[in-house]
């Protein structure tokens, strides 16, 4: 037997309102990649083959610490389907980006943990490793993180219990 909406006790409906977009323009995305590309030269002019090996070793170990760091900030989150991350090589999103859509408060802090967690992270090798590989994962780490962090600062005016969306040449916010 079917029942209306308003006969229904336990009734969710959520109707979410675009409040702002945010579109990535592909100047800015070529730009990002040729970013990596300068590192990759500098690598090369200056450490020659062993450049090379640094350069892809660390975009390697940046993600590695991404993840670990990933993981253990979600072993706080409660649900499940904000925990779902895929990892994409999608400009301007490289590396770990939420699956679905994200609570922004979410979003922002994750990423907040990614960057310092990941400075110190690559602080604390320095010591052990040459610079080459150090220089590169230190770029990579930046590389990755800056444009998140400025969707990050372009939505700050926003109110924290709304959602984002991340798609390939755009951001949209989304409230209640």
């Amino acid at each position: 037997m079917r029942q209306s909406l308003l006969e229904q006790q336990a009734a969710t409906i959520y109707q979410y309102k675009l409040i702002r977009r945010k579109v990535i323009r592909p100047e800015l995305v070529q730009s990002h990649i040729l970013i990596a590309v300068i590192l990759l030269a500098f690598q090369l002019l200056m450490y020659r083959m062993d450049g090379l090996f640094s350069w892809l070793l660390g975009f390697a170990i940046v993600q590695v610490i991404h993840l670990v760091i990933l993981l253990l900030a979600f072993i706080r989150v409660d649900d499940a389907v904000d925990r779902r991350w895929v990892w994409g090589i999608t400009p301007p999103w490289f590396g770990f980006k939420p699956a679905n859509d994200i609570r922004l408060a979410l979003y922002r802090r994750v990423h907040r943990h990614l960057f310092w967690i990941g400075l110190c992270a690559v602080a604390v090798m320095y010591p052990w490793i040459q610079p080459s590989l150090f220089i590169s994962i230190f770029c990579w780490h930046l590389w990755l993180i800056v444009p998140r962090m400025l969707l990050s600062l372009a939505f700050r005016k926003q109110r924290k219990d709304g959602i984002l969306r991340l798609q390939k040449n755009e951001a949209s916010y989304y409230h209640q």
